[in-house]
């Protein structure tokens, strides 16, 4: 349970950083790249991550829900996809910002069911990035294109790790 809002805010940003490292990584001739016809190219997930954030925190914030929609004709270029991720995330957060943190408690409707707690959007925002931050990571590792490690390490380092720490433990 999310019980105030500057810590949130703090929290989104190091999810928010980590996605970055997966945008940052599209070859910018790769901005309109799908796996196939009909799905979302990697500008088009990053256009609408911009307008999922806008879109949870004005729910957030007022109670009602505005999509702005992810065309391809909002931001063309990998640099003005990235630009409006940016953008769209520092508004977001100043926006947000201004939330008190008992409002986390108060009902906000939602699309399709009964009401939920402020607090239960802004986690549902979380969830709702990662998902596409992993579908990101999918659409890189089809292209052929490696990413830096999430966290800074790969699984072979971890094994390495742990298998020293065990070791020394051992000792």
């Amino acid at each position: 349970m999310i019980q105030d809002t500057e810590s949130f805010i703090r929290y989104f940003d190091g999810i928010r950083r980590r996605t970055m490292k997966f945008v940052q990584a599209i070859p910018a001739t790769q901005i309109n790249w799908s796996p196939q016809p009909n799905e979302y190219t990697c500008g088009d997930i990053v256009r609408h991550l911009a307008a999922t954030e806008l879109m949870f925190v004005q729910t957030v914030l007022v109670g009602n829900w505005d999509y702005a929609g992810h065309e391809q004709t909002i931001a063309n270029s990998l640099e003005e996809t990235v630009s409006l991720l940016e953008n769209n995330h520092t508004e977001a957060m100043n926006r947000l910002g201004q939330l008190k943190n008992s409002e986390l408690y108060r009902p906000r409707p939602t699309l399709n069911g009964p009401s939920v707690k402020a607090w239960r959007l802004l986690m549902a925002m979380v969830e709702h990035e990662i998902h596409h931050r992993s579908q990101l990571a999918t659409y890189l590792t089809l292209m052929g294109v490696e990413s830096e490690q999430i966290f800074g390490l790969g699984i072979e380092e971890v094994i390495g790790l742990t298998e020293q720490k065990n070791v020394d433990s051992s000792q």
